[in-house]
């Protein structure tokens, strides 16, 4: 079974969440990058927080994100599970549990969500 993805077209159709809420771009770390997208975990208990790939921390712990409303942020990681140095080699474990990251649950609130 496919899950279906919301889809916008334009910013009036970006509702879950608003678009000063749903990053669009951000800095994924170098040994992260295994495809053309960013994949992160929608976290509905603490407990089940994963990290799928990892964002960039190149920015003294922090990554850039653009949002769909135009501006943009720097935010600081507070997990240091977020935050491997990076090594240049693409040897980086993906998809690895990370309960109660709470690095997690913000950039999956700020996700778009599945149409149920």
């Amino acid at each position: 079974m496919h899950e279906q993805l919301e889809t916008a077209y334009k910013t009036s159709d970006m509702t879950a969440p608003s678009p000063s809420m749903l990053y669009v771009l951000l800095d994924e770390h170098p040994d992260s990058l295994n495809a053309g997208g960013f994949a992160n975990q929608m976290v509905e208990s603490l407990a089940q927080a994963k990290i799928i790939d990892y964002p960039a921390s190149f920015h003294n712990g922090a990554a850039g994100l653009s949002f769909a409303d135009g501006h943009a942020e720097i935010k600081k990681w507070l997990d240091v599970r977020t935050k491997p140095p990076p090594k240049y080699s693409n040897n980086l474990q993906l998809n690895v549990p990370s309960a109660n990251n709470l690095d997690m649950v913000w950039l999956a609130e700020r996700t778009s969500v599945r149409i149920n």
